[in-house]
Formats: structure tokens, sequence, C-alpha cells
């Protein structure tokens, strides 16, 4: 068996080179499909790869039975296991478990929008914290004991609370038979049954655990592949908080036993932003070196001491990139104020069902007759006190189109109030039912500025690490440092570089313009690479 390390720092085409060497592997028959594991981070980057390697436009069963191990480690060893559903911990199990012990357990494993992260996070530090100590120590029975000389304790008593919640996850899965994520690991070391591959791919592998690279290791030790790709780039490795073990990934990068195959040009970073990208990696202390070029464009960059976002991102689209979630709740309460349409977190933030209901009205308003499953959501999100005493729901039949006198006549919508004639209210008359009464104002901005609710939001907000892989043509990245657990970069020189690696993931997002805005805190922590040279660009 060989192996390959391919690095490949921010747009240069890591996943188009893996695609393209397992498009040589199935058209010159090396293998067949089912003899290639495409082992990824996440659902979506598998199956992204997946579906470019498609030819035959299948639909999803039939890609998943010609592709079955284009997944994550955690799906490999949940189908070699053969798992069922009922095995596995879930929301139901988590609940009985946090009634029975007075303590709060959620489900660890996210699910959605392709998303099923191999190193779950609980939205709880007292669960995030047994979590980190089963990826960083998976085969220690002092595990807990061990992770609390890395992280602060964040209140007291907090030691004892997490010892009792992980004793008494513990006995529930042994009393009730159940499994969670890392229990998939432990029965796939220990039954020792991979797929019999040819070849191996492992992507975004600066972000595997030490738990997830026992999985790995144990992989290519049975099924023996010809040959192992092992893919990632160490500047971008932005999970360690979550037990990622970049140092592995380093150090496979230095074995001289192994085929380091660099990725040297982006097509996505121009110049102005790779200089500053290059100081900011070049800044950590342990990392493989690594040379790429930028794009023939100069690009854009500034560097602004506040918030400029009226002015800013007045015109043109712009991804707004946050250290915390708590940045990006200011953010969008600015741009509420605003009036302007934006995403968050890839989702719009004003829902369909509500620009439905909106349209619903006004076409009732212009004498139109509309689909009884759109008057359905319409009551959805109708003020009470716009229905008759019994018609909080629509009754009507889905199939058919009525118009306002219908719904006057026949399903309780009162014909006035208050001297005020029903066909004559505006929407924001009728409809400030609880789930859209907190976004009236907004909405009602939002058309008086001339936007259409259904117009495509040229602004989208997130967290850095919700970002990693995605690019935009303009990006602010904000530096603001006042929230947050990353506060030991100040402590360590090790949680420096991990700060650093983020901002640089943050900042190669940008295709075109960079526009950086710092605080007093991010200053103090990171001056001399960010904030010299603030005319550059």
């Amino acid at each position: 068996m060989h192996r390959y390390i391919v690095i490949g720092p921010p747009g240069t085409g890591k996943t188009t080179f893996l695609k393209n060497k397992v498009d040589e592997l199935i058209n010159n028959k090396k293998c067949e499909p089912n003899e290639i594991a495409y082992l990824s981070f996440t659902v979506k980057a598998a199956e992204e790869i997946r579906d470019r390697v498609n030819k035959k436009n299948l639909k999803e069963v039939e890609l998943k039975k010609l592709y079955p191990y284009f997944c994550t480690l955690h799906s490999l060893a949940y189908k070699r296991l053969r798992l069922q559903p009922g095995e596995i911990m879930d929301e139901i199990d988590y609940e009985d478990l946090s009634h029975s012990t007075g303590r709060k357990f959620v489900n660890k494993m996210k699910k959605g929008n392709g998303v099923d992260i191999s190193m779950p996070t609980a939205q709880s530090q007292y669960q995030d914290t047994i979590n980190l100590a089963y990826a960083k120590y998976p085969n220690d029975k002092d595990r807990i004991e061990k992770i609390f000389r890395e992280v602060k304790l964040f209140d007291y008593g907090a030691k004892s609370t997490i010892l009792q919640m992980d004793k008494d996850l513990t006995n529930y899965k042994r009393d009730r038979h159940k499994l969670e994520y890392v229990d998939y690991f432990n029965s796939f070391l220990e039954c020792k049954n991979p797929p019999p591959l040819k070849y191996l791919f492992i992507d975004e592998a600066q972000d595997l655990s030490a738990h997830q690279w026992m999985v790995v290791d144990m992989i290519q030790e049975i099924s023996k592949p010809l040959e192992t790709y092992v893919a990632g780039d160490d500047d971008q490795a932005i999970f360690r908080w979550a037990g990622a073990d970049i140092e592995h990934f380093i150090n496979m990068a230095n074995d001289k036993n192994n085929t380091v195959i660099p990725l040297t040009q982006s097509y996505r970073v121009p110049k102005l932003v790779h200089s500053l990208a290059t100081k900011m990696a070049q800044s950590i202390s342990n990392r493989i070196d690594k040379q790429y070029n930028p794009r023939d464009d100069v690009g854009e960059r500034q560097v602004l001491a506040f918030r400029p976002l009226n002015k800013t991102l007045a015109t043109g689209e712009w991804l707004i990139l946050c250290r915390t979630h708590e940045i990006v709740k200011q953010v969008c309460n600015t741009l509420d104020s605003f009036g302007w349409l934006y995403k968050c977190y890839g989702k719009s933030i004003v829902k369909e069902e509500i620009v439905d209901a909106i349209r619903t009205w006004t076409d009732l308003q212009r004498g139109k007759k509309v689909a009884g499953s759109r008057c359905d959501n319409l009551y959805n999100f109708m003020d009470s006190t716009r229905l008759r005493r019994g018609y909080g729901v629509f009754k009507g039949d889905h199939t058919k189109y009525y118009d306002v006198s219908d719904l006057i006549g026949n399903f309780g919508l009162r014909e006035n109030i208050n001297d005020l004639f029903t066909k004559s209210l505006n929407w924001y008359d009728v409809l400030n039912a609880k789930g859209i009464r907190k976004r009236l104002s907004y909405l009602r901005k939002i058309m008086r500025d001339g936007n259409k609710l259904d117009d495509k939001p040229r602004i989208e907000v997130s967290t850095i690490h919700a970002s990693k892989g995605g690019e935009r043509d303009n990006v602010m990245l904000l530096t603001d440092l006042s929230y947050g657990p990353y506060k030991s970069s100040k402590d360590s020189q090790q949680g420096r570089d991990d700060e650093l690696r983020v901002f640089y993931v943050g900042a190669t997002r940008a295709k075109r313009k960079l526009v950086i805005v710092h605080t007093t805190e991010a200053q103090f922590e990171f001056e001399p690479i960010f904030f010299h040279e603030r005319q550059a660009g």
C-alpha cells in the first residue's frame, strides 16, 4: 500500500483533484465503484463528489448502491455494523435521560441539509466536554480527568457534574442497549470488518480526531488498499475544540514514507488577499511549510475600525463572517434595522410560508380566487381577532379555490372589525399572529424600500466555522473577540495558532474583495498581521 498526502490550500481544487482521481480509477477499469471508499467530514462533502463522478444521471437510490462507501466515517461504521435505527440514541432517549437525572441531555448528532458532522456538538458545555474527551482519548479510562487538565472549568462544580453525566449516559445506554456516535467507532474497531477496498480517500483529514484516525488505521490494516489518498490543509484546521488531531495530519505529511502532492495554484484567492493570508499562515508556529500562487487578479483589501454595514454593504453580494454566534446575532439585528433581505447560515431570514401568506391575502384583496392549501397557510398567520370563534384553522378543501367572500361566508373570516371593512385591510393588519408579529416591522420596511420579499438575498451572515468550504466575491471579516472561549488564545501558543487558522479560513473565502473590521480585542491580539499597511488595496 502506498499513501499520498494531498496538501490543498484554499481554492486550489482539492475536491476537483480527488474527483479526477476517482474518475481515472473507474474509467480505466482499475476498480469498481464499490471498491473505493471516499470518507469525508460531512455527508454533504461525500455526496458532492459522488454526484460529480456520476456520468449516468442516476437517481439518489441508485447512486447510494453504486457508491456505497462515499460517506462519513460514522456512516461507514453504521453500515458495516448493520445497525438499525432503534439501536441508536434519539431525541426521546435524551429526553428520558434528562427527565430521570434532572440534567439536560441533548441529541449530539446534528442532521439536516446534508450535514452529518463527524465531531458532533451538543450546544452544551457539559456534554461538549464529554464529547471532546472521547474524541481525544478514546481508549483512556481517565479521559474525563485528562480533559479537565486541558480545558478551563466554566463554573463551580462543573467537574463533578460532568463526571456524573458521563456515568448516567453510560448506564442508560447499557441498560437499554443503545448506541451513540462514539460507540459506532468502538464497535467497528472491535469487529474489524471494513469493506474490501482497492482505494481509500480521506477528505478534510486535518479535521479528524484521534478516535477517527484509529478507525482509518484499522481500515488500512485490514482492507489493505493499493493506494490511500489523504487530503487536507493544516492551515485550515479549525476544529481542535471538537477534538481534531491536527498534529497527526502534519506528521503524516512529514513522514518520508508517504508521497506529498502539493496543489500550488489557487483559483479563488486574489493577490492582495493572498499576501495577507500568507502572513497569517506563516505566523502559525506548528504547520506544514507550503507555497501556493494566487489568481492573476489583484483584488481589493480594506481594513476598517468599525462596522460600516450601511455604507459598505449597500451594493453587491456579501458574505459577512463572524467569530461567534453572538456576533452573528448582533449583525442580524443591524440588518433588520436597515430592512435588508439577508440569509443567516444559508437560510433566508424570511420564511417562504410567510411570503406565501402575504401573497395570498394580497390576491384575495384584488378579488382573485386562491387554492385552499394557500388559505390554510394564510390562517396559520392570521390575527385571531380577524376570525370568528371556532375558526382558528382553515376547514375548506385544499384542492378547491376560494375568494374573500367565500372565506367570510363559510370559513369564519370576520367581515368587519371596528368599522373597518375586512376586504380593505392591508396584509400587516391581518397577518400578525405569533410567528410573524416580531418580524412585522422588518417585513414592512423591506417592502417600503421597494424590495420584494421573494427577492434573492444578496447578503449572508455566518460564523467562520460554518462557512468553511464556501466562497464569495465580497467578504467582510469581523474580528471581534469579545465573546467566547477563544480568549484562551492569549494563554498559549497553540491557542493563538488556532485563532490564526480560524481567521485564515475566513479571509480566504474572498474571491475579489476582503474587508476586515477590527475591534480593540482583535487589534491587541493580531495587530502585526491584520492592521499594518491599512491602505493596501
